[in-house]
């Protein structure tokens, strides 16, 4: 190949897709992923989507007339990154194409939409099943499956139809057959579902080979949950109650509240209810009783989402950085305007006392999370919070190494970890022979500062130089 087309392919394939005609070569590469040692000046020779083989530096290539060359001297190779937390309908003039472009333009190759009614997430998967060099792969659990007093029903402010209600008398098992049949790849449960409800959920899900993951129903004791199946969390959300030294009896507590006399709506509902204990749990920590569950959590591999950026929404303020407002700029023009508007004015207001309690009490636990093994995956829960789809994953690294955990740990949780979660990890996650060829390359080196995976060089999905 000349160098002129060399320089040419430089110049424009960060913007365009380029299906490789033959092969692509990535050559004097340093490569970089959550398993293997830190390899210098290899070429990996990408064919088909996948990664065909990888070349030490005494082994060299032969490089085809037809084959696209990137030399990555000096740069760094990753595996593609997952957003293991997005809902792409939350905000309907924020369009799925605007978030695919975003998502790969930040290096990231993998989705896991965690809520949305599926007639709506419709438009989203077509186009990614249509048009795949130009969308991550997206994984999705379709609707919250919240109780009959749901939260996400689409009827209060701030609060989108993304769930269906289920109850003891729901048949449960034709509805999880059905998301199923509709390519739902795991579960996501909500906050208002029955015990009883829960339960049976989690035993159906289980005879089916799906996780659940989500909030902890406010109904059951968080210990139960995690022996009867529970696959996974959200936001940490309920094991602040779970911790507490009396939660024996605020559960008691929540399930007279959840019988819902006043006949609430489920949003108000679950503020009322947080409002009234999480604050009190928080400060009525047990250390004992919530090692004995982190411990158990970790034992029975319950994945673990912290969206440390939204936990930390009304403390870190990331809304009230201007650095951060210019990534608005990417959004479609409503959505432009109203997030500045606002992020301005709520970045007047006085960070709370609660909100300062909040943060300290994520950072606090995800650091017992990573000493105690438990499986950490990177999601932010864009766009909520105003967090811009793409660039909230590199701030949710950041946050995860200030709460204690390594860059390397950081990078597993939006590579190898997201993949476990689906059982993928033979097939994605790493950089290795015979893994999909989802790629970034970095100018400078995450592992000495994860600020790092913000300078990118390439992205690389299905094999397509994006």
């Amino acid at each position: 190949m000349s160098k002129r087309r060399v320089v040419i392919l430089g110049l424009i394939l960060f913007h365009f897709p380029v299906f490789a005609e033959a092969r692509l070569v990535i050559t004097n590469a340093t490569l970089i992923d959550a398993v293997n040692p830190t390899r210098s000046s290899m070429t990996l020779i990408v064919e088909n989507g996948v990664i065909q083989s990888i070349l030490s530096p005494d082994h060299s290539a032969e490089i085809g007339e037809q084959d696209i060359v990137i030399d990555a001297k000096d740069k760094f190779v990753l595996p593609g990154l997952w957003d293991a937390h997005v809902h792409l309908t939350f905000i309907p003039d924020l369009d799925y194409q605007t978030s695919y472009d975003l998502f790969l333009r930040n290096g990231i190759t993998s989705i896991r939409d965690t809520g949305a009614v599926l007639n709506r997430l419709k438009p989203a998967r077509d186009y990614a099943t249509n048009h795949p060099e130009k969308a991550p792969r997206l994984f999705f659990s379709g609707p919250l499956i919240d109780g009959k007093d749901r939260v996400y029903k689409g009827m209060e402010p701030g609060f989108p139809e993304l769930s269906i209600g289920i109850d003891e008398q729901s048949d449960i098992e034709r509805i999880v057959d059905d998301l199923v049949l509709e390519g739902a790849t795991f579960l996501k449960s909500y906050e208002m579902l029955s015990r009883p409800t829960y339960l049976k959920l989690l035993k159906i899900a289980q005879e089916r080979g799906l996780r659940v993951t989500g909030h902890i129903p406010l109904s059951i004791d968080l210990l139960e949950a995690i022996e009867a199946g529970l696959g996974g969390m959200q936001h940490i959300r309920n094991l602040d109650l779970a911790c507490a030294l009396d939660a024996d009896e605020t559960i008691i507590e929540r399930q007279h509240l959840l019988d819902n006399k006043e006949e609430l709506a489920g949003s108000a509902l679950r503020s009322k209810i947080h409002k009234s204990q999480r604050y009190a749990a928080i400060a009525n920590f047990d250390k004992k009783r919530c090692n004995t569950i982190i411990r158990k959590l970790a034992k029975y591999e319950v994945f673990q989402t912290p969206t440390l950026t939204i936990n930390s929404y009304g403390s870190k303020r990331l809304f009230a950085d201007p650095q951060w407002r210019d990534t608005y700029k990417f959004l479609p023009g409503t959505v432009r305007e109203d997030w500045q508007a606002n992020s301005v004015i709520e970045a007047e207001e006085a960070v709370s006392e609660n909100a300062t309690i909040f943060n300290d009490w994520s950072m606090k636990i995800v650091n017992l999370f990573n000493q105690n093994g438990v499986k950490i995956l990177a999601g932010t829960d864009t766009p909520i919070g105003y967090l811009t789809p793409g660039f909230s994953l590199h701030k949710e690294l950041e946050l995860l190494v200030d709460a204690g955990l390594s860059p390397k740990e950081a990078i597993r949780s939006a590579t190898l970890t997201p993949a476990e979660f689906f059982n993928l990890q033979q097939e994605m996650g790493t950089i290795d022979e015979g893994k999909v060829a989802d790629i970034l390359i970095l100018n400078s080196n995450p592992l000495i500062d994860i600020r790092h995976t913000q300078d990118i060089y390439r992205v690389i999905s299905k094999g397509i130089i994006y």
